[in-house]
């Protein structure tokens, strides 16, 4: 039986590719295990330094999320294990603490991304008006077969988010810009269509996102309807609680 359970573990995955997340467990790979060096920049550290001066001398924990936000952007879109460990050593805390914190939350890429980090809402608002087809039509237009892949050109991961908080104009993507890194953009595009998704990976392909309007790409203004006001459409006739016309008073 031993020997059975040994070939099972031998056989078995070390990362299983059928899930949209990494798995929690670290695998070194040749540009990421505790033998890279890493350290943050001289900018950074100004950043650093501004970071830990919103915290208490005691809590220097509390600026493990902003420093791990700032490595990513650093490192083009990921945080390798030794920039895990700089930032314990900076915050004072057990590595684990820093571990913990990454594997928590989906915002945190473990494993290289491309230029642009291309996300779509999965969340059902979204999915009732068409995220499943839309993710489909981009992974077919990138040649992509699922979730965490990179295009060959090293420019597009595509990946999912939870509910990105602007459910009246879904479905939607976001797309987080680490092609000039330390700089980074995020930004939303919003009431897509496979067409109109299509429009944008080429434009991110092409170098061109500066030319894209940023959020809704059916011409909506903000979240207002689509064909226009609804309601209060005219005047409202009264009477008020106030005088509407009354010039206001200077404040003193």
């Amino acid at each position: 039986m031993k020997s059975v359970a040994r070939g099972l573990l031998r056989a078995a995955p070390k990362y299983s590719r059928s899930y949209s997340v990494p798995w929690p467990n670290h695998v070194n790979t040749p540009q990421d295990n505790e033998r890279v060096p890493w350290d943050f920049t001289e900018d950074s550290y100004v950043k650093v330094k501004k970071i830990l001066g919103k915290f208490p001398p005691l809590n220097t924990q509390s600026g493990i999320m902003p420093l791990l936000h700032l490595a990513q952007w650093q490192n083009g879109g990921w945080i390798p294990v030794s920039a895990m460990n700089k930032i314990a050593q900076i915050c004072e805390v057990p590595p684990v603490r820093v571990y913990e914190t990454v594997t928590f939350y989906a915002m945190f890429n473990r494993r290289p991304v491309g230029d642009y980090h291309v996300q779509f809402c999965v969340t059902t608002p979204c999915m009732i008006v068409g995220s499943d087809e839309l993710i489909q039509a981009g992974l077919k237009h990138l040649g992509l077969e699922r979730f965490n892949q990179t295009t060959p050109d090293g420019k597009i991961t595509l990946g999912e988010m939870e509910c990105m908080g602007c459910c009246v104009n879904a479905p939607m993507i976001v797309v987080s810009d680490y092609s000039n890194p330390p700089e980074f953009y995020y930004d939303y595009y919003e009431d897509l269509t496979p067409e109109t998704l299509c429009n944008v990976l080429d434009h991110l392909r092409s170098g061109e996102r500066s030319k894209l309007p940023i959020g809704s790409q059916c011409g909506r203004q903000f979240s207002a309807p689509l064909g226009g006001k609804t309601s209060l459409i005219e005047t409202p006739p009264g009477p008020f609680c106030r005088d509407l016309d009354a010039p206001k008073e200077e404040a003193k």
